[in-house]
């Protein structure tokens, strides 16, 4: 795992991936991140009832619970929604302090937070784990908390912890995207592949044929 402000002269921008293009693609994600959510709530509720017998999800989410109660939450999910997402990007600036020593910047970019660092780039391990941490470590969290909180907070905890694994479907997309180029190239915090002409690319050639496949259909939804 290496982070660098120098790239060697060999290295250049992959051309077929670029991610100022893809701009509808986050919009795509965005709507997929939603089926994410509904998935990881329905998981997490399923398993809070098996871990805690005494929580019953479907008579807490029933809506039969009075308005005014309903309401009388919200301020509470929408300050709990906010902690996360400042904890999942605070997770991507540590990580990229560790490896850089240098402290990134939290902007406001595609309707939500990201974490920029420029001029730094980072090797595909590394980036991956900076990538990655925010959604291992908060849902590790979650499944260690969840056998201790008290009763009345285990909807809220179910909530947090499937909101933050939705709020990482374009982290979890992106690294999979990633993954399937070799460990040489590098990347910087727009998310821009670096790869060398003197190395190339390894010869796997399923990763080739499935990397192609994906950025044919980036290219479409450009």
């Amino acid at each position: 795992m290496k982070a660098t402000r120098t790239l060697p002269e060999t290295y250049v921008p992959y051309s077929n991936f670029r991610p100022s293009r893809f701009k509808r693609t986050l919009w795509v994600i965005w709507l997929f991140g939603l089926l994410v959510a509904a998935a990881s709530f329905a998981f997490f509720s399923n398993l809070s009832s098996i871990l805690r017998p005494e929580f019953q999800p479907m008579k807490r989410l029933h809506f039969e619970i009075p308005t005014l109660d309903r309401l009388r939450t919200l301020p509470t999910v929408a300050v709990s929604v906010a902690v996360i997402l400042i904890v999942h990007e605070f997770i991507h600036a540590l990580c990229l302090w560790i490896l850089t020593r240098e402290r990134p910047l939290i902007v406001a970019k595609g309707g939500g937070l990201c974490v920029r660092l420029p001029s730094w780039y980072l090797s595909r391990n590394a980036f991956l784990i900076s990538n990655l941490a925010p959604v291992c470590l908060i849902t590790l969290a979650g499944l260690l908390l969840l056998p201790i909180v008290p009763q009345t907070s285990i909807s809220l905890l179910v909530f947090c912890t499937a909101m933050n694994i939705a709020a990482s479907t374009a982290d979890m997309a992106s690294s999979v995207y990633i993954l399937l180029h070799p460990r040489s190239v590098y990347l910087d915090t727009d998310g821009t592949i670096y790869t060398s002409r003197s190395q190339g690319f390894e010869r796997a050639k399923w990763r080739q044929r499935l990397r192609s496949s994906i950025e044919w259909i980036l290219a479409k939804l450009e």
